[in-house]
């Protein structure tokens, strides 16, 4: 079944087709009509096996990529503090952290649906998403993936699973943009970083390159930037101290630092990196933050 509109509702109404308990893909038969849209999501290779975390391209993109935040208003209210870049009497700018009141927020976590190219039936490259079953449980999941895929291309199409032979090919992942190899002191690298941060507002950049000009002192061996569902993120290899600090462009997170070796990371999903545990610290930022960041690179 084709489903050309911007969303649904009730997934139930587009399955009709199909039996309780039987498996589907929501697929894109014809990727070669979608350049445009392709991308606008960073998906420039569609080769069979590639795979990719879309990019944020709007609301369902966005919640796939990061998740959501459940306000508890049925709870007493927390004090969090927000970070801002004041000038002194003398001109030099320092960051502040001003306590607000706000509700207690639980993150949901992020679907991190990615896009696998498979060869159909006539030998075709095909985008699709992963295997789904007609399930009650499964509908929440079908709605988010139907919907991904709208807010995506406009249109998708229900396949019947013995339609997509299965393949067993490798799976490249492309969320990460990595620089050429070399050293990247502050003064080099700046000039990278500035067309990432150019939108924000003038407050948020001098805290972002203070940040960045910090951990750049400790000359990483490579720097990859975020694309796809870490866009907005950064990857600082320290490969002769065996760990890697994963760093926001945004204000109001934290500094990660991960253990695994780089292509282990590269296979992972933001999700995973962010969301079960897999890094060895989470630095707040925070009045402390430059001093732990000079804790683990000594």
């Amino acid at each position: 079944m084709r489903i050309a509109q911007k969303r649904i509702i009730n997934p139930v109404n587009f399955l009709t087709d199909l039996q309780e308990g039987q498996s589907f893909y929501v697929t894109i038969t014809d990727p070669a009509s979608f350049q445009n849209r392709l991308q606008r999501i960073d998906f420039t290779n569609i080769s069979i096996g590639n795979q990719l975390l879309p990019t944020i391209i709007g609301p369902i993109t966005r919640f796939n990529a990061n998740g959501g935040i459940l306000r508890r208003r049925d709870l007493p209210m927390e004090t969090v503090y927000r970070e801002l870049d004041v000038k002194d009497w003398h001109g030099n700018y320092h960051t502040v952290y001003v306590p607000y009141k706000r509700y207690v927020r639980n993150p949901i976590p992020a679907p991190s649906i990615e896009l696998l190219v498979r060869e159909g039936i006539n030998n075709n490259p095909i985008i699709t998403s992963p295997l789904l079953t007609k399930r009650p449980n499964s509908m929440s999941i079908i709605k988010h993936i139907i919907n991904l895929f709208l807010e995506i291309f406009g249109e998708c199409e229900i396949l019947h699973e013995n339609l997509i032979p299965t393949f067993n090919v490798p799976i490249t992942r492309l969320n990460w943009k990595i620089l050429p190899q070399g050293r990247y002191p502050w003064n080099v690298f700046k000039n990278n970083i500035q067309p990432i941060i150019s939108n924000l507002r003038e407050n948020r950049k001098r805290i972002i390159n203070r940040r960045l000009e910090k951990i750049t002192s400790f000359n990483p061996n490579f720097v990859a930037v975020g694309t796809a569902g870490f866009k907005g993120y950064m990857i600082f290899g320290f490969e002769n101290k065996d760990f890697f600090i994963l760093e926001s462009i945004y204000t109001g997170n934290a500094t990660y630092v991960l253990g695994e070796n780089w292509e282990e990371i590269s296979k992972l999903s933001k999700d995973e990196i962010l969301n079960q545990d897999l890094h060895q610290e989470r630095i707040i930022h925070y009045q402390n933050w430059e001093s732990e960041i000079d804790r683990i690179q000594n």
